[in-house]
């Protein structure tokens, strides 16, 4: 299996979760061995979850039209010279 984030390869792993409500846990996750990242079902649903709120936060609201701003005649080239 290859890292999502640099192609690397991937190793199984086990990891202990020290805050685990019903006290320490051990996990089994897969971990880059070129950027650490490690890979774990817990990690994702997280990661999936953040990407669709910010998903649904960027989306365009029905009814609303874009906007067009105009810089008049203070564009960026007239600032240049």
């Amino acid at each position: 299996m290859n890292c999502s984030r640099c192609t690397g390869c991937m190793v199984e792993d086990f990891l202990l979760d020290m805050e685990d409500s019903s006290g320490p846990m051990w996990l089994q996750a897969r971990r880059c061995m070129n950027c650490g990242n490690i890979d774990e079902q817990v990690l994702r649903n997280n990661r999936l979850a953040k990407e669709a709120q910010l998903l649904a936060s960027t989306a365009p609201v029905q009814g609303r039209k874009a906007e067009r701003v105009s810089l008049g005649d203070e564009g960026m080239a007239h600032h240049a010279a």
